[in-house]
């Protein structure tokens, strides 16, 4: 309805015309002749038909006459006249001047007026032309000799002798010309010599030559100019250019589609509401034609730039279209009255301007909303969802749509009520949720009971977005929010929307009933995410897990997915009060139930049901909620450990379990390393150091014996260091022994000869030397004791979450000494 162009009067017309041209051509009628040429003189006038303006000696413009322009004469001998359109009296008879002396003004793309200074009488002048095609065109004249600028031009006219040279030309064109030729296709003069062109071709039935002139159409067309386009689709020629697009040779004949009879016969314009502005009509038709260009002319062979092009300006002319829409409030205000009263025209109008605000800028956007709802959207919605509404039984079939048994006129209403909360939901929300807003209620009752019910699974969908949008308290504060969540908690909405989770005899398992469950616990997954305790409270009240797990033993798979995203949801919330009500119910059953099956052949875990348990065990595991760690991992051991060697989640789940228990078992508060007091199993050797002992290592003394040998071995050259003197390491000069923290020795020091006879040959001063660096270890190694400290105390803290295992080293080979 906002797009559709009248294709009425304006078509029969010059389908006479046409007809009388043919007639012309063929010698049939004179009379026909005579015709064409009153109308063709009649049309020229009119487009040079405009107001002269003299500038008084007081600096004011003054009126001058209403007449027609015309460029008489060749060369240095071209004057500029101007007669008065009633009298037919010269008022203005004046020699051409340079090009420079003339200038061109007007607002935008409306350059209309011309206006210079006499250089003989020293007077200034002014034309304000009615046609921008026309001030173009005696603009042209006046600033270009006609023998110098039809020497200057790229393309030759259209004739029918060169058509297939200038189809060549446009196909091929090179960046740096694009804009000179785009002006010379969009002069006057090259359009009429290929309006006429296509009509000899037409009344000859010349194949070749039709052929050419689609070639050249659409050779303009894929130059992408923005003006070209639009002067090329206008109300004078874009029948003619039409008809040129007929004769496509990349389809057969009997395949072409005759654009002319389709604009004229089978487009409607339906005016559902007045527009005054003539620009804003104009540009609705333009539109219109654009979207017809570009889904059924030439969707084949538009490139790239050409399809960005046509895009462009459709998006531009909406924008400019809504623009006008949203700033006259009359308008407005008629639509929404017109819906009101169950016009489904305007239902469908209003429709379609919403869906278009969509490709507009969001301020924009919002700002069309806003003034929709000023004016009372809502309440003339709210018709439509009423029990007595009787647009369905009352709209006729020439409404210009399709009956409204296939598409009810609700649906049109939920459909632009998904498209503002989309945009903005607090304005609706406040409708349907506001304290005493009696109409609000009745419509979100009627939507959920729309989305329980409804045949048409799309509008289910868009139902179910639209309420998601409007529990969404993200936006709300405090007691607002409160007020807003009772409507679904307090007041019965929600207890209609999981109705449907509850079991009834007769329910049939349609596709339709069978979506509507899954919505529902979509809907109730999203408020036990966002809602906190409301949702908890009536959930578990309500028992409301316990009737979606039964979904679990459906045999769609889509509604066991369902019931699981609603148990994520529950975990996900990290609510201990939640945890124990899965455990106490035994609602992971049969989500367990369901995985082992789909892990048996022939799935073996490769599909989507498997998929999202395992992520849910995966987040289990992650968070290490205990809890329901150690439910799972009790419960269904069997099940986790027949596939842990093929599945890590599994595995890490078990892991984590064993790792909760060795934490129970030996707590940090209790067993916490490098804490004072005495030594204790088998650390007497190092005084002020707590070893702790990891689970699952006997009682053996194999540990305790070899860090005992590695003390004495240090200790049998060393003396004993006083009592509460730290205990020095090795530095990095000496032989470290294998095994150790810090003291592995390099290739050349274990490859050293360590017999009695090498020892022997060390002089008496290197011994010495020994001996003082033995008996008085230097300052910079006591923090290299700390560090070990420090490491020992990190390993012992780090082996309380997880099974230790026994330091494996290399025994120190044997020495002769």
């Amino acid at each position: 309805s906002l797009l559709i162009p009248a294709a009425g009067a304006r078509a029969a017309a010059h389908g006479g015309a046409c007809q009388a041209a043919k007639a012309r051509f063929l010698g049939l009628s004179r009379g026909g002749c005579c015709c064409v040429h009153a109308s063709m003189d009649v049309e020229v006038k009119q487009k040079f038909r405009g107001k002269l303006y003299a500038l008084s000696e007081d600096s004011v413009w003054s009126d001058a006459g209403t007449g027609h322009t015309s460029i008489v004469g060749t060369g240095d001998n071209r004057r500029l006249i101007f007669k008065d359109e009633e009298s037919g009296e010269t008022l203005h008879d004046r020699p051409v001047f340079g090009s420079e002396v003339y200038q061109l003004q007007g607002e935008g793309d409306r350059q209309t007026i011309i206006v210079w200074e006499d250089q003989e009488d020293q007077k200034d002048w002014a034309l304000s032309f009615q046609d921008p095609d026309g001030t173009t065109e005696i603009f042209e004249l006046i600033c270009n000799n006609r023998e110098v600028a039809e020497s200057k031009r790229i393309l030759p006219l259209p004739k029918i002798g060169n058509l297939s040279e200038l189809g060549r030309k446009l196909q091929f064109v090179p960046p740096s010309q694009r804009e000179p030729i785009a002006s010379e296709c969009a002069s006057p003069k090259f359009i009429n010599e290929l309006r006429e062109t296509f009509h000899n071709s037409e009344d000859l039935n010349s194949d070749q030559e039709l052929t050419d002139i689609f070639a050249v159409a659409k050779g303009i067309f894929l130059l992408s100019n923005q003006k070209l386009t639009e002067r090329y689709l206008k109300d004078d020629v874009y029948e003619d250019v039409l008809g040129m697009l007929e004769y496509d040779t990349s389809l057969p004949p009997s395949k072409r589609i005759p654009h002319r009879e389709v604009i004229k016969s089978k487009v409607q314009y339906n005016d559902v509401i007045s527009f005054e502005d003539a620009d804003t009509v104009e540009r609705i038709h333009l539109n219109y034609r654009l979207l017809y260009l570009k889904d059924i002319v030439l969707p084949r062979t538009l490139d790239d730039a050409s399809f960005a092009a046509l895009v462009q300006m459709i998006h531009s002319n909406y924008a400019v279209i809504l623009d006008h829409l949203q700033k006259s409030a009359k308008l407005l205000q008629q639509l929404i009255d017109q819906v009101k009263k169950q016009d489904i025209p305007s239902l469908l109008f209003l429709q379609d301007a919403c869906r278009l605000s969509r490709q507009i800028p969001p301020m924009q956007r919002l700002a069309l909303y806003e003034k929709m709802c000023e004016l009372g959207l809502y309440d003339a919605l709210a018709v439509y969802f009423s029990p007595d509404n009787t647009a369905e039984k009352d709209a006729g079939s020439d409404a210009g749509v399709k009956m409204p048994k296939e598409h009810p006129a609700r649906h049109h209403a939920v459909e632009v009520l998904l498209l503002h909360v989309t945009c903005d939901p607090s304005s609706l929300r406040n409708f349907l949720t506001r304290e005493g807003s009696e109409a609000g209620q009745v419509v979100l009752r009627a939507l959920i009971q729309l989305m329980l019910r409804e045949d048409d699974q799309g509008v289910q969908g868009q139902i179910s977005e639209l309420i998601r949008a409007i529990m969404d308290p993200s936006a709300l504060e405090g007691r607002e929010k409160d007020g807003r969540l009772d409507v679904f908690y307090e007041h019965g909405a929600f207890d209609e929307l999981v109705a449907i989770l509850r079991p009834e005899e007769g329910r049939p398992a349609t596709p339709q009933v069978c979506f509507a469950q899954q919505l529902a616990c979509e809907i109730l997954a999203f408020a036990v995410a966002r809602h906190g305790y409301r949702a908890k409270v009536f959930v578990i009240r309500q028992g409301l897990a316990q009737q979606a797990a039964q979904l679990l033993s459906a045999p769609q798979r889509y509604l066991q997915l369902a019931a699981v995203r609603l148990l994520r949801a529950i975990v996900g919330s990290k609510d201990e009060a939640y945890h124990r009500y899965l455990i106490s119910n035994k609602l992971l059953a049969p989500v367990m139930k369901s995985f082992e099956q789909c892990l048996a052949p022939p799935a073996l875990g490769t599909n989507l049901m498997a998929s999202a348990v395992l992520e849910l065990l995966e987040y289990i595991r992650t968070e290490n909620l205990k809890i329901l760690v150690d439910h799972i991992c009790k419960n269904f051991a069997t099940l986790l450990q027949l596939h842990a060697p093929n599945l890590k989640t599994l595995e890490g789940l078990l892991l984590k379990h064993q790792q909760n228990l060795e934490y129970e078992a030996f707590p940090p508060d209790q067993h916490t390393a490098g804490a004072g007091g005495g030594a204790t199993d088998g650390s007497a050797g190092r005084p002020g150091q707590r070893r702790v002992r990891s689970p699952g290592r006997d009682d053996s003394g194999e540990d305790d014996s070899y860090f005992e040998s590695l003390d004495d071995d240090g200790d049998e050259d060393k003396p004993a260091p006083a009592e509460g003197a730290p205990v020095s390491m090795p530095s990095e000069g000496q032989a470290g022994l294998p095994g150790l923290l810090g003291g592995y020795a390099d290739d050349e020091e274990e490859a050293a000869p360590s017999n009695a006879e090498a020892t022997a040959e060390t002089t008496s001063q290197e011994v010495s030397q020994e001996k003082t660096l033995d008996a008085a270890p230097p300052e910079d190694e006591a923090p290299t004791e700390t560090s070990e400290t420090a490491s020992t105390e990190t390993t012992s803290e780090r082996t309380l979450g997880h099974v230790s295992k026994r330091l494996r080293t290399s025994e120190p080979e044997s020495s002769d000494v």
